[in-house]
């Protein structure tokens, strides 16, 4: 979607899950919860860039046959948006650091230097046969209206 969409992150994001699982046999499921995509435009823009390039990276890597699109409160008043997936896993050489900076996964690593404008990060653990979980992790204060 184009920068400057006045369409709610959240409604974007379901639309974005619907549009994917359309395109092939990944089932994509969400849990989103409205409160937690409250953010301005330029932050809700890079965070369902972040969101759509995470499920790129599922259709063409994972060999999932389900991802899950889920938001969460965290402890420390942050705001977890989360990207999960049951495909094979990143292979070991790529879970250590940040894994698309050295593999060429310019795509993630632009919005990963975007994300820290706004203090927010991207957290990837993945394990071999169990998949891949990616975070972006977003300061409580970027919410607006919160």
């Amino acid at each position: 979607m184009p920068s400057g969409n006045r369409t709610s992150l959240y409604a974007r994001l379901i639309d974005l899950c619907e549009e994917f699982a359309a395109q092939g046999d990944i089932r994509c499921e969400v849990n989103l919860a409205a409160a937690h995509t409250r953010f301005d435009e330029e932050v809700s823009d890079v965070v369902y860039r972040t969101i759509r390039e995470l499920l790129t990276n599922v259709r063409q890597h994972a060999v999932a046959k389900r991802v899950t699109v889920s938001s969460m409160g965290r402890r420390d008043g942050s705001i977890g948006l989360t990207v999960a997936d049951d495909g094979i896993g990143l292979p070991a050489h790529k879970r250590r650091g940040n894994p698309w900076a050295e593999s060429g996964g310019i795509g993630l690593w632009s919005i990963d230097q975007r994300l820290r404008d706004f203090d927010a990060v991207l957290d990837v653990e993945s394990t071999d046969g169990h998949g891949t979980r990616a975070m972006v992790i977003l300061p409580g204060r970027l919410i607006v209206g919160g």
